[in-house]
């Protein structure tokens, strides 16, 4: 009978096993629920434990996550202590954790010298972790700003997610392995370059403050300077994606292209480079195959035109107003007519066109999905980075992607960013755009302009360059 019984709760855990592992697997599904329809049941607060670390607080059952500890049947008649995961509310060590991020916003780290024919160049981390500069805007030269808590950030390669950069005593800047630097030597902080230059600057935590700078000419690079020396020590952050996106029916799951159709063919999907006007939510849309924007008139057509500079803003047709839905997904609305960018009912040939209301199916709530730019132009190599250790990154980035977009960024500089990186297409952009997922909400502090978690910031960080976010947007600090 006890045997019986043991097989039983044996069979009973397996169950409870393959419902949790279905449960994580509908949680990534397309039909997974939007941000208005998670409940309470799927919020957690991060609350400070009096042992160290933090309480994950279910908002719902205001319990604890916690470890706990029970018996079992090993198979053999043997009794064995395991160790499973539930809830508490007893404010315990058990209840503790050690919270750390390992996502962050990705961008580029640019340097434009006055004394190089080459102007602009970027970071790179090379296929064997090596440091470089170079012209190229693509994988290799994406890194991932991992918030450390206080405005620290830790500065980590995308394609080489083991290796961050970090700055010895002696100030010489070189990759190291994830924690294995000393204390500080990999962290940095960003603030804003002073009046008269355009980027921003990198100082190291622990070594004295140096700066990151780039240093032309023979046996140049990456090294650090402990006076500001100009502009060598000055860095542009641009976000990965370029301003370049898919545009992606939320609820009809068809994208735009190739123009001016939509299709459930996402190889077919068009790319736009999503200009910010003003900080009213007011865009442009430019079609990069076309080289023209997306516009529309009173008859609720929509066309690629041509945009002079000489055009007057209040009656150029190009021009919408971005909002965010309030199921998901974000609305285009004509500035000049009032249209809501939709698609037809057609199920042969569905077009692009512009509505009065919004459609019972709501045709015009749009998905704006981040194109990340290429490794290299290998196909093997490519495919087993997007296979690997890219995809699974890029998916739990993916809340630093969107960060890009809340930037105001001028038309130029995204048009010219968007010319020099290759973007991801077909199933390679697929692979790279994951659900937006409660990241964002734990990450982003919607009071202020810092980020992190609450209660890591010292009252006088503040306010302070260093801890504003995203920093992409530095343009705007």
């Amino acid at each position: 009978d006890e045997d019986y019984e043991d097989e039983e709760e044996e069979e009973e855990e397996k169950k409870k096993d393959w419902v949790a592992a279905a449960k994580a697997k509908a949680a990534l599904a397309d039909n997974s629920p939007t941000k208005s329809e998670l409940g309470d049941a799927e919020q957690w607060l991060l609350m400070r434990s009096p042992h160290g670390g933090h309480f994950l607080v279910s908002v719902k059952n205001e319990l604890n996550i916690a470890t706990c500890s029970r018996t079992v049947n090993d198979g053999e008649g043997r009794r064995v202590a395991t160790n499973s995961v539930g809830l508490k509310g007893a404010n315990s060590v058990e209840e503790s954790w050690d919270v750390e991020f390992v996502s962050g916003e990705l961008c580029f780290m640019s340097s434009s010298s006055q004394s190089s024919e080459e102007t602009t160049k970027q970071i790179r981390c090379d296929l064997v972790g090596k440091l470089a500069l170079t012209s190229d805007k693509r994988g290799w030269e994406v890194w991932r700003f991992v918030e450390m808590g206080g405005g620290k950030v830790r500065i980590v390669s995308w394609m080489h997610s083991q290796f961050c950069i970090a700055c010895n005593h002696e100030g010489k800047v070189s990759t190291i392995g994830i924690g294995k630097a000393e204390e500080g030597c990999d962290e940095w902080t960003i603030e804003k370059a002073s009046e008269g230059y355009v980027g921003v600057v990198i100082k190291s935590v622990a070594c004295a403050r140096r700066m990151l700078c780039r240093r032309d000419g023979e046996g140049g690079g990456l090294s650090t300077m402990q006076e500001f020396e100009g502009d060598c020590g000055v860095w542009q952050l641009d976000a990965a994606h370029s301003q370049v996106y898919t545009l992606t029916s939320l609820h009809q799951k068809r994208s735009i292209g190739p123009f001016p159709y939509v299709t459930e063919n996402m190889k077919q999907s068009d790319q736009f480079v999503l200009q910010m006007i003003d900080e009213e939510g007011t865009v442009r849309l430019y079609h990069k195959s076309n080289g023209m924007y997306l516009g529309s008139n009173e008859d609720g057509e929509v066309e690629c035109i041509t945009v002079s500079d000489n055009d007057d803003n209040e009656s150029s047709t190009e021009l919408w107003t971005m909002e965010q839905a309030i199921d998901g997904g974000y609305t285009f609305r004509s500035k000049t007519h009032g249209g809501l960018l939709s698609c037809s009912n057609d199920e042969v040939n569905p077009k692009l066109c512009t509505v009065t209301t919004m459609t019972d199916d709501k045709r015009e709530v749009w998905s704006i999905n981040p194109l990340l730019p290429r490794a290299i132009s290998s196909g093997k190599i490519k495919t087993f980075a997007i296979g690997t250790s890219v995809a699974v990154g890029t998916t739990v980035a993916m809340p630093f992607l969107m960060a890009g977009m809340l930037a105001v960024v001028p038309a130029e500089a995204t048009l010219a960013a968007s010319v020099m990186a290759a973007g991801l297409t077909g199933a390679e952009a697929i692979a790279s755009v994951g659900a937006i997922g409660v990241t964002a909400a734990i990450v982003f502090r919607e009071d202020n302009d810092t980020i992190g978690i609450e209660s890591e910031h010292e009252e006088n960080d503040e306010g302070k360059d260093y801890t504003k976010r995203p920093l992409c947007a530095w343009r705007s600090w």
